[in-house]
């Protein structure tokens, strides 16, 4: 065996596993909705890719810096002008130079061409949200059944009774949402609606808005986040633009306070007291 062979084909590995696991967390739904829809491609979770991504770069730094190792002298010969003297700043280290520049730089100013991949990729992710729905909170599915009882609004004893008739133990109230889906075989998602159970036993009213920020609740579009506590958008749209806030229902609540110089906590706190749940 070759050891410079090895490390050559090592990096070539590495950076097909990189370049893949890139390509899958770039096209995986919002973090959110790939956690409480138990989102996998080939078996794997979101969480199981990034440690692919992860450990897929460490393998490749290392593979990297022995490969330069082994080929040290062909890569200085790249900084090497005519007269073969060394040279770091050669025309084509300059020409490399500029591109990775560019690149970097249209990234961090978020402007065409490099900003288009990131909307594509958003785009991509959004639809993964429609497919597969919103949590009723951010990473509701770490909250203990008690408190998802709570914070959902449903009556805890018939929530009980749900998951109880499904073949679901449920005796502990500080058992995660995330552990019991997982202890029977099922996403976060499908254990909600086993709670819920039919129609005439779901919550219909409004639900109160929560005084402390969920997770995750910034990236919902104010027609989301309406949805989640069962409210009528029209009706929040009103009490916003009533406070002087600039809404578009379509745009993540993050955005809108940005757009109107505000926390989104002030948003929420707007519509609390316009529906006088602060009285």
């Amino acid at each position: 065996m070759s050891l410079r062979r090895i490390v050559s084909l090592t990096l070539f590995l590495a950076i097909a596993m990189m370049l893949t696991s890139s390509i899958i967390l770039y096209i995986v739904p919002h973090g959110r909705v790939a956690y409480w829809a138990s989102w996998t491609l080939w078996g794997l979770s979101k969480t199981q890719w990034g440690n692919l991504h992860t450990n897929a770069g460490l393998l490749m730094l290392i593979a990297a810096s022995f490969h330069l190792y082994f080929n040290w002298h062909p890569v200085t010969g790249y900084m090497k002008n005519k007269a073969r003297d060394f040279k770091l700043f050669t025309p084509n280290f300059n020409m490399a130079l500029a591109v990775t520049a560019v690149v970097a730089t249209l990234t961090l100013l978020e402007v065409p061409p490099m900003a288009w991949i990131q909307d594509l990729g958003e785009s991509i992710k959004d639809g993964g949200t429609e497919k597969f729905g919103e949590p009723p909170y951010g990473h509701a599915e770490e909250s203990n059944l008690r408190t998802f009882i709570r914070n959902v609004g449903l009556d805890p004893e018939v929530a009980k009774t749900n998951l109880a008739a499904a073949g679901i133990q449920a005796d502990d109230p500080d058992v995660i949402i995330a552990d019991l889906a997982h202890d029977n075989s099922m996403s976060p998602q499908a254990l909600f609606e086993i709670m819920k159970g039919s129609d005439d036993q779901r919550p219909t009213g409004p639900m109160a808005i929560p005084t402390t920020m969920p997770m995750g609740t910034g990236k919902l579009t104010l027609e989301a986040f309406c949805q989640s506590y069962n409210r009528d958008v029209a009706e929040a749209v009103t009490i916003l633009e009533a406070a002087g806030v600039k809404v578009d229902p379509g745009h993540a609540l993050k955005d809108i306070a940005v757009a109107n110089e505000m926390e989104v906590l002030d948003l929420l706190d707007i519509l609390r007291e316009g529906d006088g749940e602060d009285q």
